[in-house]
């Protein structure tokens, strides 16, 4: 009877170190998306910055890249952030998921799904060139040195 007692406390105290395991590495996902999300709001600032001053094509697109770069790991976070929620939810229900991967939310989709723009944060999808080469549709505040003065 005191090795059931035994048994029983030893295998909720493993649980609750898992958990806690669990917990803290989703803390450290978090903590990474939030830093990956700071570094993509600089990269945008950094994307306008450049367009506006008129810089060429090939910084531009290097811009992109790097912005494709972030946006994919900030993704890969998630992802993980998720598997790690569905082991949790699984746990917590009594069973682990099979495959260990969580089955995809309809209400939510993830950003890689081919949807522009898809996801909890409405980050756009630089994975593709599905648009072309992008034209600006509002005309510059500033001509840009490029370009001959417009007529008023």
């Amino acid at each position: 009877m005191l090795d059931n007692i035994f048994d029983t406390v030893r295998r909720g105290a493993e649980r609750v170190q898992r958990r806690g395991e669990e917990v803290a590495q989703t803390a450290r996902l978090r903590m990474e998306v939030f830093g990956l999300t700071r570094e993509l709001d600089t990269l945008y600032a950094r994307l306008g910055r450049a367009y506006h001053a008129g810089q060429g094509a090939e910084v531009l697109s290097g811009i992109q890249d790097d912005l494709r770069r972030v946006d994919e790991e900030i993704s890969a976070r998630e992802r993980l952030i998720a598997e790690l929620s569905a082991q949790e939810e699984g746990e917590e229900a009594g069973r682990v998921p099979s495959g260990g991967t969580p089955t995809p939310d309809t209400a939510n989709p993830s950003p890689t799904d081919g949807a522009a723009g898809s996801g909890p944060d409405n980050r756009p999808d630089f994975t593709t060139d599905r648009a072309g080469p992008a034209e600006p549709t509002i005309p510059d505040a500033m001509p840009r040195p490029d370009e001959p003065p417009r007529p008023t």
